[in-house]
């Protein structure tokens, strides 16, 4: 992975320089954990230091989209999370808008992973006020609902579908966020999540998101978790066009349920 070979590679010119200047340590070991702890910090202060760019220029802009994959490939292998993506070839290279069921908070990043394109999501309000997802919100074009100010949540909409206009691909948690770690299954629809896709007439990319409730469930970190992305057909604004937002969420979820059945009946055989 880039990220990793980034900071190892910083590590490495951390351990030449502590070598270089006859720093004198009890251990030489220390020398290779203090360089991996200053390779990260320098590689966080340099992102940071990007962000500060970014904010002002297009979210679009493949490089940042790039190191973000990278990023989420890291934190899956760190947290022993393997993605099998199904369907690959539904991905389309054009603006879309992906619902997925959701079960995890690593959902996100599996599906960011598995799409593989520039895109960005769509997330409740609450969960801007952390400092790290917060930055993220301009760099990525990312669109905040506030659930309590319909108003405002209209104008969000709207940047979104301007964003889609403009070549942007979304990602959307239809549920409202995690509804039940019972069953992979979608047990609950907001209708009001599809305008985002009616509105701008975007493909509409159906995702189903399978095994990932059990990264909550698992004991240790050693104990691997294989999530299951298996991405559908787009519709066509032509195929839903004659159909209201429910009618399309009921259609998403019977898809999306479907998938469900299948991969808890293969679990328990």
């Amino acid at each position: 992975m880039i990220v990793f070979l980034c900071i190892l590679g910083l590590a490495a010119l951390y351990c030449y320089l502590f070598n270089f200047i006859g720093l004198s340590l009890w251990f030489n070991f220390l020398w290779v954990f203090i360089s991996i702890i200053l390779a990260f910090l320098t590689f966080v202060l340099f992102v940071a230091i990007l962000f500060v760019f970014w904010k002002k220029t297009d979210p679009k802009k493949k490089f940042r989209h790039m190191l973000l994959h990278q990023v989420c490939h890291m934190i899956l292998f760190c947290i022993n999370v393997k993605v099998k993506v199904i369907g690959k070839e539904n991905i389309p290279n054009v603006p879309f808008v992906c619902y997925a069921n959701h079960k995890s908070d690593i959902d996100p990043v599996a599906l960011y992973y598995g799409l593989h394109r520039v895109c960005s999501a769509v997330g409740k309000k609450d969960l801007f006020k952390y400092p790290v997802i917060k930055q993220c919100k301009p760099v990525f074009g990312v669109i905040a609902i506030d659930r309590e100010n319909d108003r405002a949540a209209a104008k969000e909409i709207i940047k979104g579908i301007r964003a889609i206009q403009d070549g942007m691909s979304y990602i959307v948690f239809p549920e409202g966020g995690i509804k039940s770690r019972d069953t992979e299954e979608m047990v609950n629809l907001r209708a009001g999540a599809y305008k985002l896709v009616t509105k701008s007439e975007a493909l509409l990319l159906p995702a189903a998101i399978l095994g990932s409730s059990k990264t909550k469930k698992r004991k240790t970190l050693f104990s691997r978790v294989k999530i299951t992305l298996i991405f559908h057909k787009p519709m066509t604004p032509m195929e839903y066009g004659n159909m209201n937002t429910t009618e399309i969420g009921e259609h998403v979820m019977e898809m999306i349920n479907k998938d469900v059945l299948e991969y808890e009946n293969k679990s328990s055989n």
